[in-house]
């Protein structure tokens, strides 16, 4: 069975460019749904990148919260790691504080005091 070629503009168009990733709940095959294949399709996608669907959604919502927390240093407006968590569409502050730590080799606290 191919694999579609397309599934990663489609992930770029349909998840990363309307900010999908930042609904807390979303599955895999609500995601798969959103760009119009199927969860087979996805997986073995990810599989190919060697990724987990849940990489792919953590990588991007760390991303998100890296942009927040920059900005809100741009901006004078302080805001926690636990608050800029939940907006970077993490449910768990722990779940947050791993996936981050998995991403950057570091913890959130000290990545924070790097950009300060």
């Amino acid at each position: 069975m191919d694999i579609p070629l397309n599934i990663g503009p489609l992930l770029e168009q349909h998840c990363e460019a309307t900010q999908l990733y930042l609904q807390h709940d979303l599955t895999l095959q609500q995601l798969a749904t959103a760009i119009g294949t199927n969860r087979t399709y996805l997986s073995q996608y990810f599989a190919q990148q060697d990724i987990t669907y849940n990489s792919y959604i953590n990588r991007l919502r760390i991303k998100h919260f890296m942009r927040l927390y920059s900005d809100s240093i741009t901006s004078l407006r302080p805001a926690t790691a636990t608050e800029l968590a939940q907006q970077s569409g993490f449910r768990s502050y722990s779940t947050f504080a791993v996936a981050f730590k998995q991403f950057n080799d570091q913890t959130v606290t000290a990545w924070m005091k790097d950009q300060s």
